[in-house]
């Protein structure tokens, strides 16, 4: 019996953490049960995210007519007490998201967070969620506490008032940044009220990162004031609500070492922009990473800047483009671009129809890369062909090295389904249909699949959601109510 239960010790535990780090989080869960060995493996797994919620996210992103809370504040208050009291479970924390969308966040709870945030001396990553409703922002004293004791932080994401408290943001060490508003703006304001009052704070805090920052996300008034060589340096940039598109020409010739480019647009794709776009088809050169979104349709002529922005981007692995409704006509340039991009992987792409039927399959299939191992697909129509009036097993079958696919259609006239995805795809290990996801298994028996992933993972979804950083990145930016 003793050498039963010592066997597990025979091997090094390194190799054992990477097993555990292969299998499903309800594997992962189970493990915490089996030994003490096997508990403390899989705690650094299972508890190296922290999930704390105040208020209702639903009601402020307008799910729910009524807001409820339930025991949500309860449970984060108990985890946060656990954090404080347990140096041990402190340690296991690697990545900490904040929902702060209570109609009043309490001294004692700002004082919880601020406390345990104080003990989390192995925090890589930060992200605290907000919006225009609650718009409850992190304390001075919660930030102070971060710069003291998170000394391996690599990310946060903070609304762009934390700029207030610069002398703490200065000292953090991360090179991955977001900046964003919680608040909701006119177009003009949005235009001219951060630079007036965050300008020099904003250029304060780059500087205080030269030479270590590699990632920024920002609105887009922060990225057109960015020194050259803070421009130099990066190679991920994301330019949140874009206005004053034309200064997107004053910026590619510094951003030299560009590798991820995500341009997104809450008001409308401008005319502008096209023009930039067009003008320097040739400009960042070595994209691997292109994400184009807008809230408002694209026509031809814009169509057509975006392809001629595409094609000679040789280099492209993942490109996601929500055309918002543009129909298969106007949308062919960009369909052709695509075509002609041999290292394309991952691919994100909204098609709008008149009528769904066998020859949207078809010409999905004629576009789409054979290699291609993530898929989004965005699909609005008017009408939708028959029941049994077309099949997409010969797309599928083109797909053979698919491992996630993601379909957003009509839901109350769909097109797909989870069940029949997850049985098409035999190579798929995750799908997802409009709002639902779920881990696929596959054994002996036939296809199994995992529990459905909860409304607060499905909004709030990050990397180590996903397991991969190129699925959660084709899924970023797009609202899934």
């Amino acid at each position: 019996m003793e050498a039963e239960n010592s066997w597990p010790k025979r091997l090094p535990l390194e190799i054992w953490q990477i097993v555990l780090s292969q299998t499903s989080p309800a594997t992962t869960r189970k493990c915490l049960a089996v030994s003490r060995l096997f508990h403390d493996l899989a705690a650094r797994i299972v508890f190296s995210t922290l999930r704390i919620q105040f208020g209702c996210w639903e009601a402020s992103y307008d799910l729910l007519d009524e807001p409820f809370e339930g025991d949500r504040g309860c449970r984060s208050c108990c985890v946060l007490l656990h954090t404080i009291t347990d140096p041990v479970f402190a340690s296991y924390v690697k990545h900490l998201h904040i929902y702060a969308f209570a109609d009043k966040f309490t001294t004692s709870e700002m004082c919880g967070v601020t406390k345990a945030i104080g003990t989390l001396s192995n925090l890589r990553t930060l992200r605290w969620y907000t919006n225009h409703r609650s718009c409850i922002l992190p304390s001075d004293e919660l930030l102070e506490a971060l710069a003291a004791t998170a000394v391996c932080l690599r990310e946060y994401q903070l609304p762009i008032q934390c700029l207030s408290a610069l002398p703490a943001l200065k000292r953090l060490p991360a090179s991955s940044l977001c900046l964003y508003f919680p608040e909701q703006y006119s177009l003009e304001e949005e235009l001219h009220w951060p630079c007036d009052v965050y300008r020099s704070s904003f250029a304060s805090l780059l500087e205080a990162r030269r030479g270590s920052l590699t990632q920024l996300t920002a609105p887009n008034q922060a990225v057109w004031e960015c020194p050259p060589h803070i421009l130099r340096g990066l190679t991920h940039l994301t330019i949140d609500d874009v206005g004053h598109s034309s200064n997107l020409d004053l910026i590619s010739p510094h951003c030299t070492r560009l590798e991820s480019l995500q341009i997104i647009l809450h008001l409308d794709f401008t005319s502008e922009l096209c023009v930039a776009l067009a003008a320097n088809p040739a400009a960042f050169p070595h994209l691997t990473y292109l994400k184009l979104l807008s809230d408002d349709f694209v026509d031809g002529t814009r169509v057509n800047a975006v392809a001629s922005f595409i094609r000679p981007k040789t280099k492209l692995r993942c490109l996601d483009f929500n055309g918002q409704c543009s129909t298969v006509e106007e949308l062919s340039p960009v369909l052709d671009a695509i075509r002609s991009l041999s290292d394309l992987e991952i691919l994100g792409l909204d098609v709008g129809l008149g009528r769904f039927g066998q020859e949207t399959i078809d010409l999905l299939r004629c576009t789409i890369p054979k290699g291609v191992t993530a898929l989004r697909l965005g699909l609005d129509y008017d009408d939708l062909a028959a029941p049994g009036g077309y099949s997409w097993a010969e797309l599928w079958a083109g797909l053979p090295k698919l491992t996630f696919a993601h379909i957003g259609d009509v839901e109350t006239r769909s097109v797909t389904s989870i069940p029949d995805l997850a049985d098409a795809i035999a190579s798929l290990r995750l799908v997802g249909h409009c709002s639902r996801f779920h881990e696929v298994y596959r054994a002996d028996d036939g296809v199994t699949l995992g529990e459905p992933w909860s409304a607060t993972k499905v909004q709030f979804r990050t990397v180590e959601d996903f397991g991969s950083k190129d699925w959660e990145w084709l899924m970023r930016g797009h609202f899934l109510p």
